[in-house]
């Protein structure tokens, strides 16, 4: 079975116009069949079953690493897209499980105290969200070059290493015009609301806007690119900065204007596969403190039949004393998963928060890849991880972390996987409480179908 025609070429222009600037969601297996629909618009039908068990061992579901807690359980996502095609629109429709602000429902609805057990017949309370709804224009441009525009909300994501912006998870509204001058060349302009809440707390209005910039191509066989952001919000208070009064009265200048000019390039030398970003931020922050962050990531890899060796450097600004200075790496990132299991996807980083990327990190990664049947995916990485501000007294070490991961496709549309990741805390956990003297832990593995 084949997908229609018109819809593999709507997607295909819509997504090949910044392949490695803004990577957008399309997890439509290529044996789907459309359906046809009245006229020439074809209709076609996806969806996505997840269920995952978690087992966390000195570590809380809240992200703190404490000894002897341990934490297990199951959680279950939904997802159904229907996309549309007719000539040179198409549009997407794709609902997720909605609970809160989060994208999963945990198995088991908790009973009233008077009686615990009226959970065992309970259903699950969350419901559906909208993860994308867009519509996209792809016309003959200018002059006969390739143009398009996109409008709606859509998952997002700013260049190829998880630096700054990636918003792949839940998307954003937004309006992106893109054009190909040439078959191997690409720009993109686009403009992001992030936020529009009016009067969210007292004295503090936001509206978030961000503005971005993309060129990128083929050159000599490699993908290069430049990317220009600036983040608007004349609240100020989305990012977690100190304030200079209480939380309900601020004073001074709040507003910020962010600035991040992102070079990414990535493609294959002499056999040695990598993706390379660095970022330089600059601007206003909160209460008129300049920004002066910075972002680095190298990924290098080679094939050595019948493993794939990997090598990882990232380095992100950090500051010892936010309020006061602004050297911290700033990021819009979601909650996935970027590259450790335990330290930056279920603890709370070197900023003091969770899922930061590369904020305040120094990560040095060496990791091994091996597919002993077509059907069977096995990774072991190392990973060696540092701070690159702190307090005075306080460690730099983050400690060392060992990741495996194993991913077997049982049928054709069945996916079976296992993560698990120890990490050996340093003296940064220690020294700021003595019970973090231990080694997190998390095993979670799981079983998804795509349809």
């Amino acid at each position: 079975m084949k997908k229609s025609i018109a819809l593999i070429i709507g997607l295909l222009f819509v997504l090949g116009f910044a392949a490695t600037a803004f990577a957008i969601h399309a997890e439509i297996p290529s044996d789907t069949t459309a359906i046809v629909a009245a006229g020439t618009t074809s209709i076609t039908l996806s969806g996505d079953l997840r269920v995952r068990g978690w087992f966390k061992d000195n570590l809380t579901q809240a992200g703190a690493a404490v000894k002897n807690a341990n934490d297990a359980y199951y959680d279950e996502r939904v997802r159904l897209a229907v996309d549309a095609a007719s000539g040179p629109v198409s549009g997407r429709i794709h609902l997720e499980s909605n609970l809160g602000s989060n994208d999963v429902s945990e198995w088991g609805n908790p009973g009233t105290a008077a009686n615990p057990y009226s959970s065992f017949d309970g259903k699950q309370s969350n419901g559906l969200g909208i993860l994308e709804a867009w519509i996209n224009y792809a016309g003959s441009g200018l002059l006969g070059v390739p143009t398009g525009i996109k409008v709606g909300h859509m998952p997002l994501a700013l260049g190829p290493a998880p630096l700054f912006f990636d918003h792949r998870k839940f998307g954003d509204d937004a309006v992106v015009a893109y054009t190909n001058p040439t078959p191997s060349t690409h720009i993109t302009v686009l403009t992001v609301k992030a936020s529009d809440q009016s009067q969210l707390v007292s004295n503090d209005n936001h509206d978030i806007d961000a503005y971005v910039a993309v060129a990128n191509g083929e050159f000599a066989g490699q993908e290069l690119g430049v990317d220009y952001t600036y983040v608007n919000d004349p609240g100020g208070t989305y990012l977690n900065v100190a304030k200079s009064s209480a939380a309900n009265d601020f004073a001074g200048d709040q507003s910020l204007s962010l600035q991040d000019l992102g070079l990414f390039g990535a493609g294959n030398i002499s056999g040695i596969g990598y993706t390379a970003e660095a970022d330089f931020q600059f601007g206003k922050l909160a209460d008129n403190l300049d920004a002066s962050g910075y972002g680095l990531w190298l990924h290098l890899n080679y094939k050595l039949a019948p493993v794939n060796i990997r090598a990882l450097f990232a380095d992100g600004s950090g500051d010892s004393n936010p309020g006061a200075n602004n050297h911290n790496f700033i990021n819009f990132l979601s909650s996935d998963r970027r590259y450790t299991l335990v330290y930056e996807y279920t603890l709370a980083t070197a900023t003091g928060s969770e899922h930061t990327g590369i904020a305040n990190t120094q990560v040095y990664n060496v990791g091994i890849d091996y597919n002993p049947l077509a059907a069977l995916k096995l990774a072991l990485d190392g990973y060696y991880l540092r701070a690159n501000s702190v307090a005075a007294g306080t460690s730099k070490n983050l400690g060392t972390e060992v990741d495996f991961n194993a991913t077997y496709q049982l049928t054709k549309n069945l996916t079976y996987f296992f993560n698990a990741g120890v990490l050996s805390e340093g003296d940064f956990y220690k020294d700021q409480n003595a019970t973090s003297d231990t080694t997190p832990t998390v095993i979670m593995h799981g079983l998804e179908m795509a349809f």
